[in-house]
């Protein structure tokens, strides 16, 4: 006979045996860990570094220091070490709530009974023989699966009923879907035993039938109405092709609903007096409520495409400057429109504004392919004709290049600047001339009296000339003493070196000339 017990390898005590304590109290202790097993852990596989007694591990595999060895066994803390016990198949091990069996290798959680064919399923709630399925939630969530989702009602004969019945109270209020046919309807109910169906679709004509249609106060015949008192008891009928009048000695005909799609038949409709909030127009409008031309400002249309100048790439033209101008943009010809600030043979756009009750100010661009010939004005005017005082507006392109002017007006750039072999000038717009020359002086060899030496005159030609050698102004620097002569012509001028002590100076300084002058 072995000296243990077949299943839970309990000791069990010899005949005579001293000490039988023992044996039995290790036969409890192997009990208090068995029975009712409740881990602290599945598949632990390091000791913790401290334990309660009684605590119980379910060890896996790879198992080190105290548990080395002991893969696949249960780990009990008794006595101040660990007891080891080795699990049979279909033992049964809890860690709170999760539950597993052991199954010879490891520890997996019980399979599912099978949900095939089940007489009901009760979901927080229980089910009954009619109601086999019964969920008692806040919500039912029935979802898709990747593309779409279909929840399918399924009847066994045409007179059986496939529905949604909406309850309170437990207690029938409506009801739509197949009911008793396979029409399509709609039914409600005061109380869940007296039901009247108020829509029904023909499955093979998809005619809808309307059981009755409540429109309030009767439309009598001396009201302009059908004839037809349309009260809770009577019933609107129109079928084909007819015309439906509605009219009223208050101050509404008909109430549409605030939202959703008003669907008339092809054709034209007309509204008179109407207020319409928020419209969505699908196509052209056309008619007076539009602009009637290019230039058309009556008061409450609705501006096209195009006029004004407005999204047009051709806009209206201006032929004369000097006639009434509305505002909006446009396009000119210089030499054809009348007052134009250009006077060239040029196109270009402009931008007509208005301030005042007349005033009027123009905004005009010269458009070439040329940077340099594209120019803008500003015309102003204060009357609602007349001529307008164009002012040229000056870009970065019409600063620096030839200066011009017409009367005392500018016509061209602001400044010019150039240089040649007789130096640098600088040109503004203003009429005022700069001309510079760096100039190497003759050696002082010549004596002048007792008292100092001087070179040879130096003839300086003016890169470019003057307007006039009375407006000329001469000045110098080369650390010595620097002479002008010959200032009656407008071309060039003449200077010397004169040293500063009575001895002779081999040196060739040179000098710095500036003229201030006129060009125009």
């Amino acid at each position: 006979m072995s000296s243990w017990s077949a299943n839970l390898e309990l000791p069990y005590m010899a005949d005579a045996q001293a000490q039988k304590h023992v044996t039995h109290n290790e036969a409890l202790e192997r009990l208090d860990a068995i029975v009712q097993l409740s881990v602290i852990a599945f598949d632990a596989t390091t000791p913790p570094v401290s334990a309660t007694e009684g605590n119980v591990f379910a060890i896996g595999l790879g198992a080190v220091n105290d548990w080395a060895g002991h893969d696949a066994e249960i780990a009990v803390w008794s006595n101040g070490g660990w007891l080891f016990v080795t699990p049979r198949p279909g033992w049964r091990a809890a860690q709170g709530t999760d539950l597993r069996i052991w199954t010879g290798t490891d520890w997996a959680q019980p399979d599912l009974p099978d949900l095939q064919n089940l007489t009901g399923a009760g979901i927080n709630t229980a089910y009954d023989g009619t109601n086999r399925l019964a969920v008692a939630s806040d919500a039912t969530l029935l979802s898709h699966d990747g593309a779409g989702h279909q929840v399918k009602i399924n009847k066994a004969t045409g007179s059986d009923t496939a529905s949604l019945l909406y309850q309170s109270g437990w207690s029938g209020r409506a009801e739509m879907g197949l009911a008793g046919s396979d029409t399509f309807s709609i039914k409600v109910s005061p109380d869940g035993s007296a039901w009247s169906s108020a829509l029904s679709i023909n499955p093979a004509t998809a005619v809808t039938t309307l059981s009755q249609v409540q429109l309030g106060t009767p439309l009598s015949p001396a009201q302009g109405g059908t004839g037809i008192a349309n009260n809770a008891a009577a019933t609107l009928t129109r079928v084909g092709n007819h015309a439906l009048s509605l009219t009223t000695s208050g101050a509404t005909a008909l109430t549409l609903p605030t939202s959703g799609t008003l669907a008339t038949r092809a054709g034209t409709e007309t509204l008179t007096g109407k207020t319409l909030s928020a419209p969505v127009i699908n196509t052209a409008i056309t008619g007076t409520a539009i602009t009637q031309s290019a230039t058309d400002t009556t008061a409450g249309r609705v501006s096209t495409v195009g006029w004004m100048g407005l999204g047009s790439s051709a806009p209206p033209a201006i032929t004369d400057f000097t006639a009434s101008l509305v505002p909006g943009f446009y396009a000119y010809t210089e030499n054809t429109a009348t007052g134009s600030p250009g006077g060239g043979a040029y196109s270009g756009t402009a931008l007509v504004e208005r301030f005042g009750t007349s005033g009027v100010a123009v905004r005009a661009t010269r458009l070439t392919g040329s940077t340099a010939l594209s120019r803008s004005w500003l015309g102003i005017r204060t009357a609602a004709t007349g001529a307008l005082s164009w002012s040229e507006i000056y870009t970065s392109n019409r600063v620096l290049g030839t200066v011009s002017q017409s009367g005392g007006v500018p016509t061209g750039a602001v400044i010019e600047r150039g240089s040649n072999a007789n130096g640098a000038w600088v040109r503004f717009a203003d009429g005022t001339q700069i001309c510079t020359k760096t100039v190497t002086l003759g050696a002082a060899t010549t004596a002048l009296g007792s008292s100092f030496f001087e070179a040879a005159d130096q003839s300086w030609t003016y890169p470019v000339a003057f307007h006039a050698a009375a407006g000329i102004a001469l000045s110098g620097n080369s650390g010595a003493t620097t002479r002008s002569v010959n200032l009656a012509g407008v071309d060039a001028v003449s200077c010397a070196y004169r040293s500063t002590a009575p001895v002779s100076d081999a040196t060739t300084p040179a000098a710095v000339l500036m003229a201030v002058g006129r060009w125009v």
